[in-house]
């Protein structure tokens, strides 16, 4: 089964050159397409150079962005940006703590739970009385 050929292919040549292909067609009564495609074909260009030429022309191809790729890369983008602006915040609002807390004086959150427990009762998270379990 032949395939009607149906691409093409512009080869610049010289007028010298186009006259000598032109007349070398002529002489083996030939057009000069098919001239130019038995001179590659008998140039070892088989069907799996042609491939392979194929594959490298796709590989090199400029990839367009991927749209999905590109949305997922700026909401991680931005995820990040708040996680960091979060971090700052959080690290300037210790350093302030640290900064107006003395060093050996306890939060009264460290000593409340401490004197509940040596009580045997559970302080009250709402009014400060104790819960008789």
């Amino acid at each position: 089964m032949t395939t009607k050929p149906s691409e093409r292919i512009v080869v610049f040549v010289t007028p010298a050159q186009k006259l000598a292909i032109s007349q070398t067609a002529d002489t083996l009564g030939i057009s000069v397409s098919e001239l130019m495609r038995r001179a590659v074909l008998n140039f070892n260009a088989t069907s799996e150079q042609i491939k392979v030429a194929g594959i490298v022309d796709r590989l090199r191809a400029p990839r367009t962005p991927d749209p999905l790729n590109a949305a997922l890369k700026s909401v991680a983008l931005k995820a990040a940006a708040r996680e960091a602006r979060d971090a700052a915040a959080n690290a300037t609002r210790r350093a302030a703590q640290a900064r107006s807390t003395p060093p050996n004086a306890a939060s009264a959150e460290e000593i409340e739970p401490e004197a509940s427990q040596e009580d045997g009762g559970d302080a009250s998270l709402t009014d400060g009385t104790r819960s008789g379990h």
